[in-house]
């Protein structure tokens, strides 16, 4: 039978300020390998398979989801179960448990392990404030960095024109995706407009490039890897926006926002 999220303290047990937290506190969040993916094909390597996991809490229970690029489940939902035991954490997702020790840059795969056999696709074996990686079934690994929430509007003109020949524009407000490649299809269907696709990343580019980090809102139209257009602002940037005539669009990253005048 499944486990729930099972927190058992050590005590007595202080963690030192420069150690992170309990391993159940950085395990929620949305997290998606789209920049190792994109970088290493660009450099011609070989890259490992494009992934996105989603960790929730659904009534106290920890889940773990594997998502496409728009939020939707891909896999069934399975359920993790954490017991903390001062630098020690067990963490089970399924019938797999797998110990993790803790360090001061995060989580990382035991050298003690149970010897249980487990069949999976793949594995996490390393937890950071930035970033969850997991070892793939061939042995291979790919780091999946936790996204920040980003919630957008767009206007796109349909393609019949008002009563009085202005342009009749569809507005969409609080589309959500993310910034490490989440997407969000405006249009299309009875809509009236064409479909449009907003895509946004946090960029860091790896060396020896020396272009700055940046955060890009992409659009796309028909093609879902080359982008129509796109635009982009300092990494600390709290909203990205566009203008392209045929449709505007402005997007928010959520824990960024500053009032005006900061």
């Amino acid at each position: 039978m499944l486990q729930g999220l099972v927190l058992v303290p050590a005590m007595g047990a202080i963690a030192a300020p420069n150690m992170p937290p309990d391993v159940a506190d950085l395990l929620p969040g949305t997290f998606s390998n789209e920049e190792q993916v994109y970088f290493d094909k660009d450099a011609g390597r070989k890259a490992a398979p494009w992934m996105s996991l989603r960790i929730s809490i659904d009534d106290g229970n920890l889940m773990l989801e594997q998502i496409d690029a728009k939020g939707k489940a891909i896999v069934d939902a399975q359920e993790i179960a954490v017991s903390n035991t001062g630098k020690r954490s067990l963490i089970s997702v399924g019938h797999c448990g797998r110990y993790f020790d803790r360090t001061e840059g995060g989580w990382t795969y035991s050298a003690m392990q149970n010897r249980m056999a487990c069949q999976q696709a793949f594995q996490i074996i390393a937890i950071t404030r930035e970033s969850i990686t997991l070892q793939l079934n061939n042995g291979t690994e790919t780091i999946l960095k936790r996204a920040r929430p980003v919630t957008c509007w767009a206007a796109i003109p349909k393609s019949k024109a008002k009563e009085d020949g202005d342009t009749d524009w569809l507005f969409s407000k609080d589309l959500k995706l993310h910034d490490q490649g989440g997407r969000v299809t405006v249009g299309g269907g009875d809509s009236g407009a064409e479909a449009v696709t907003l895509r946004m990343r946090a960029v860091h580019w790896p060396p020896p490039s020396t272009n700055r980090p940046s955060m890009v809102l992409y659009i796309h139209k028909d093609d879902p890897d080359r982008a129509a257009s796109y635009s982009w602002a300092d990494i600390d940037a709290s909203r990205v926006g566009l203008n392209l005539r045929w449709m505007q669009a402005s997007c928010t990253i959520e824990g960024a926002e500053r009032v005006s005048g900061d």
